[in-house]
């Protein structure tokens, strides 16, 4: 009697054990996708002292958030519908303004490496990093906007 007593506690030790685990997992799960619902908004870094470097952020950044704009235009369809070849042009040409500074971004990369002293060599190499990531975040949304609007010019 006292084996079986001995075995059914060490099975719900286990069971309790697993149950704990598996609700912290499911927890931990859901406050995941919480999360990746969220869009996350890059936000433009400091002045990194060097003229080069701080041109091709602003550049960079100032793309970014007309992107943005025009991505909140195009989420009220019905107050925009009238601007949808406007605002088609301005996603072209900030397709070729993409284009234009992610081929800057090595040369600008380049140039900000050899700044001295290195504390702002650093500085200004997580800037550009910035500036490239909205760069490739913009340009990644350019193509569903494009059709966004081309859905609106056709109603």
């Amino acid at each position: 009697m006292r084996k079986i007593t001995k075995n059914l506690s060490t099975v719900t030790k286990v069971l309790m054990i697993t149950l704990l685990m598996a609700g912290v997992s499911v927890s931990t799960y859901a406050q995941k996708d919480k999360k990746a619902k969220k869009e996350k908004v890059i936000k433009r870094p400091a002045l990194a002292g060097h003229a080069a470097t701080d041109k091709f952020v602003d550049s960079s950044f100032d793309v970014y958030e007309r992107n943005q704009k025009l991505s909140k235009k195009l989420s009220d369809a019905k107050g925009n519908a009238a601007d949808a070849g406007k605002i088609k042009k301005d996603l072209e040409s900030q397709v070729e303004e993409i284009k234009g500074l992610l081929g800057q971004s090595g040369d600008v990369l380049k140039g900000a490496k050899s700044i001295t002293p290195k504390t702002n060599s650093m500085k200004a190499v997580k800037a550009i990093n910035a500036a490239t990531k909205a760069l490739n975040a913009t340009q990644k949304a350019i193509p569903a906007q494009i059709e966004a609007v081309k859905k609106q010019g056709t109603k």
